[in-house]
């Protein structure tokens, strides 16, 4: 996608909705297409960046339903900066109240994560900054800032470390870390990184389910347990 001068791209990005920013660049959506414009920080700046379009595309021919690789590069002037990648109407995880979570929809949705990052793994790809980049709406999640993966052999394990991780956090962190601290196994579990998110999540929502004596679906129905901490590790932005 190339755009002959900077008068010309400001001026269509005028044209798309602002739907946020991280710490690579700014990501505006053109609402017609469902198409996401991702422009790097140095392009505001005045900079070049240092991305090539291989560095940028070299993923997208892995198909899969949960990582969404960068479609197209941007060029301005014949230079990048920055990429096109599809629009998927989700929040960030870390927006997202865990109260209301249907958990039953959260381990499909990691399950579906888990045999995309089983391909990944296959397919000699290194995953890495997976906190803070999956979103999640309707029983499905996906990953984006994917610039930064590696090119190596990597086991699933290894792979799977980001989301195991989360998925804990995410469950967990300043709202039941007194619940999980009292109980033996769940503390073990929730802080063994070779645990995985689905096993501790099973085992934290049984444990749940027998002190409420009720099947817990959301967290909402546990929402006695909470206690806030003082010492928060997961940065939520819920609002």
């Amino acid at each position: 996608m190339n755009f002959v001068s900077r008068e010309h791209f400001d001026t269509y990005l005028r044209g798309l909705s602002y739907i946020g920013q991280g710490g690579q660049g700014i990501c505006y959506l053109n609402g017609k297409n469902k198409i996401v414009y991702k422009v790097f920080h140095e392009y505001f700046d005045y900079e070049d960046t240092n991305y090539t379009e291989y560095e940028i595309l070299r993923f997208s021919d892995i198909k899969n339903k949960t990582f969404l690789w960068p479609s197209d590069v941007i060029l301005v002037d014949g230079k990048i900066v920055g990429y096109t990648l599809p629009y998927k109407k989700a929040k960030n995880l870390c927006q997202t109240n865990p109260l209301l979570i249907n958990l039953n929809s959260l381990e499909t949705s990691v399950k579906k994560v888990i045999r995309d990052i089983s391909l990944l793994s296959d397919n000699g790809v290194t995953i890495y900054d997976l906190m803070y980049n999956t979103l999640y709406a309707n029983g499905n999640m996906y990953v984006v800032d994917t610039l930064d993966f590696g090119e190596r052999v990597s086991s699933i394990e290894e792979n799977m470390k980001g989301l195991n991780a989360e998925i804990k956090l995410f469950l967990v962190d300043d709202y039941f870390n007194h619940f999980v601290d009292d109980n033996v196994i769940l503390k073990e579990m929730y802080y063994d990184s070779s645990v995985g998110g689905i096993e501790f999540m099973n085992e934290f929502r049984n444990k749940l389910s027998e002190y409420m004596g009720e099947d817990i679906v959301t967290l909402n129905k546990a929402k006695s347990l909470v206690k806030k901490s003082i010492y928060r590790k997961y940065e939520r932005d819920i609002k």
